[in-house]
């Protein structure tokens, strides 16, 4: 779930090289195998030291020596005798779960690393490898508290800050990433962590920032390419999608990944030529990827080679039935071979699938047509025309957000207003591109459109907990506090990693002199960031605010 691919200096401890280069560098992320374990051999030298000192640090290098040679059933072994004698180390505990650990017996590490943490608590490397068993248990609500223990003992830890990413990721608090990134140096695991939170909260552009910045610095980087790509897709800049990956795949030419994703942006742009070649090379070299399948199966209806694109579409659909474009695209070949029937029951899957496409609402008006239900293809036919409507809104809408904010990083905060007002306009139910809008007006000065503008967002949304939050502020700078604490609420409800919201939320209680409430909020605020100033000076203010209050 977590593959480190570094090896992080903090974790080179314990003298167990071997171990900890398998438990950083891909057990997780390969699945490792454990054969049978070979008779448990002691080399001549520890073993002679068992005879004449079999203390625990003898069972120690025991230990360690049978994890330098892969051998970790011995290894519990020899770590479980040395518990004998120090049960109570840390040391012992946390090889012990790591031994575990590479021998895939998850559930029975967490024990053995929850009594090294207790023996130590201040130790990093425990709480890393606890939550990253957590995580292989798929128990990411045990996992969070760990990443988070490690980050207060080394708050710039990558491998903490990736850990909890991904957990707080898993849990869709994607506010709680950006809120625990967006000010931290990145590496570039991090900064995917936070340009796909970016990019499942909506803010498109920003995701692009961060991952270009992160590319620049890290040029080779096949991930950061590949996901820059998509994002350039998802905001239609798809020559600069098909440019960037041209220049990747020239790169490295021989990856498959590489590959699908320069004929992705080849098939967008209808670039046949060169997406006739890869697509021929992926065939020979990944014949049965779902990739490889779909992309030819498209280029093959295109083409007019109705059969290949069946046989090819039917395949992949095979592997992933609920990919909406593979449905229409096989619909449309079927219509051109004559079987309407087959057609309509994949076109109509792919709509229930959630495509928007308005060239599958013209493919089902003409299924209809041929199976002689004109009164359906009719209706058909303004849902095609509504979509083709609702298509070139979408665009001219991420059209004029993309110079809204260029307009506001060169200093034209009134001309951005005014093209996010024009995106917003034309795209009424995009709550993130109305939520840029308000943060234009916000930095505009202009509050009062501000507002308004966010009661829409919310509406649209409400789990929107950026556009919650900034709501509840205005509200309390309006002295309207029970509206404000109802925005909080609901800003914490929806991420509840936000720590800003649980600080706004608790001083909001405050003034209403809801002291209890108050101190459980700016409690979660420290749990989530114990070194935080605001919540701690806050904490104190609300207790001697209470202790002042009378009483009855």
């Amino acid at each position: 779930m977590f593959p480190f691919r570094k090896l992080s200096p903090v974790l080179r401890t314990c003298r167990v090289p071997m171990l900890l280069i398998a438990f950083l560098a891909g057990a997780l992320r390969d699945g490792l195998c454990v054969a049978a374990p070979p008779a448990c051999t002691r080399p001549p030298a520890i073993a002679a030291r068992l005879q004449t000192h079999p203390d625990a640090q003898t069972w120690i290098d025991l230990g360690n020596w049978f994890g330098d040679h892969r051998q970790f059933v011995c290894a519990q072994q020899a770590f479980r005798s040395g518990l004998r004698l120090a049960p109570a180390s840390a040391q012992l505990n946390y090889l012990l779960g790591l031994s575990l650990y590479e021998s895939q017996e998850f559930e029975q590490a967490v024990p053995a690393l929850q009594r090294s943490i207790k023996a130590e608590p201040t130790v990093i490397k425990p709480h890393l490898l606890l939550a990253t068993v957590y995580g292989q248990l798929a128990r990411p609500m045990d996992a969070e508290p760990e990443w988070r223990a490690a980050l207060r003992i080394d708050p710039s830890s990558s491998i903490a800050l990736h850990g909890l990413s991904q957990t707080l990721g898993q849990k869709q608090d994607y506010t709680g990433v950006i809120a625990l990134l967006q000010n931290t140096k990145l590496d570039e695991n991090l900064a995917l962590d936070l340009g796909f939170a970016y990019f499942r909260s909506g803010q498109l552009l920003d995701a692009i920032d961060v991952v270009t910045r992160a590319l620049n610095a890290s040029p080779d980087s096949i991930q950061l390419s590949n996901m820059l790509v998509n994002l350039y897709i998802d905001v239609t800049r798809t020559l600069d999608a098909e440019h960037l990956a041209e220049k990747t795949w020239k790169a490295h030419p021989d990856d498959v990944g590489v590959q699908t994703a320069y004929l992705h942006t080849l098939v967008i742009n209808g670039d046949w030529g060169p997406a006739k070649a890869v697509g021929a090379k992926l065939l020979a070299e990944a014949p049965h990827a779902f990739e490889t399948l779909y992309f030819n199966g498209v280029m093959e209806r295109q083409a007019g080679d109705f059969a290949a694109a069946r046989d090819h579409l039917t395949e992949a659909i095979a592997l992933r039935p609920d990919y909406a474009s593979a449905h229409a695209n096989l619909g449309m070949a079927l219509l051109h071979l004559d079987d309407p029937s087959d057609a309509k029951a994949h076109l109509d899957k792919a709509l229930k699938l959630g495509d928007a496409e308005p060239e599958t609402h013209f493919a089902l008006a003409n299924a209809l047509r041929a199976l002689n239900q004109p009164d359906d293809a009719r209706q058909e036919m303004l849902r095609y025309q509504q979509a083709v409507k609702e298509n070139n809104d979408t665009i001219l809408a991420v059209s004029k957000a993309g110079e809204a904010a260029q307009a506001i990083n060169r200093g034209e905060v009134q001309h951005g207003v005014e093209l996010y007002r024009q995106a917003f306009a034309a795209a009424p139910k995009n709550a993130l591109i109305g939520y840029k809008l308000a943060m234009a007006m916000e930095e505009a000065g202009d509050t009062g459109g501000e507002h308004t503008v966010l009661e829409q967002v919310v509406a649209l949304d409400p789990t929107i907990a950026l556009a919650q939050n900034q709501l509840g502020y205005l509200d309390s700078q309006l002295g309207d506090y029970p509206a404000a604490e109802e925005h909080f609420r609901q800003a914490v409800s929806s991420a509840p990693a936000f720590t800003q919201a649980w600080i706004s939320l608790a001083a909001t209680l405050g003034v209403e002199a809801k002291f209890p409430e108050a101190q459980q909020a700016v409690a979660s605020a420290l749990r989530l960031e114990p070194g935080n100033n605001e919540a701690r000076q806050l904490s104190h203010d609300l207790t001697a605010a209470q202790t002042q209050q009378p009483h009855n």
